[in-house]
């Protein structure tokens, strides 16, 4: 577990970007932080993704992707969500961000094509956080509730 002196941001990862987003904007409100979604910003900064992708080629594409996760990663006082698949390729560079990783079971998650595809991405996710929340549901009240009572228990 990280120091609380060492953590700038709060970064809320789940296998439901949806999820993951309702959460973050609903903490930073209860919390009085800045809110930011890496999705969101990156297809910002890109204006086009697809145009960009078409033009530019895949490793421009992948460039400016880094320039806005690693801008987003030095944030202060920002609870930021992010989806799995940046997560997993850009995790190192939130070492000074308080990892939640909101958990649900594998049938109230959309997008993950099969089992398999679940069980390894919920294995990552489970190894690479400092604090993970199971829920049966998806609320994001309770899951902010949850995530407020974690934080008044670190020391």
């Amino acid at each position: 577990m990280k120091g609380l002196k060492d953590i700038i941001n709060i970064l809320i990862v789940s296998l439901d970007d949806k999820f993951s987003k309702l959460v973050s904007g609903t903490l930073s409100s209860q919390l009085e932080m800045f809110n930011a979604d890496c999705r969101d910003l990156i297809i910002y900064d890109l204006v086009n993704p697809k145009e960009i992708l078409e033009k530019c080629g895949f490793e421009y594409l992948k460039k400016r992707e880094l320039g806005v996760i690693k801008s987003t990663s030095s944030y202060q006082d920002t609870v930021i969500s992010i989806s799995y698949d940046l997560y997993k390729e850009y995790s190192l560079l939130f070492s000074h961000s308080l990892i939640v990783y909101l958990r649900l079971p594998k049938g109230k998650v959309r997008g993950v094509a099969n089992s398999i595809s679940y069980q390894s991405r919920d294995e990552f996710l489970a190894s690479n956080n400092d604090i993970e929340l199971y829920f049966e549901r998806k609320s994001k009240l309770n899951a902010t509730k949850q995530i407020i009572e974690k934080l008044g228990e670190l020391k």
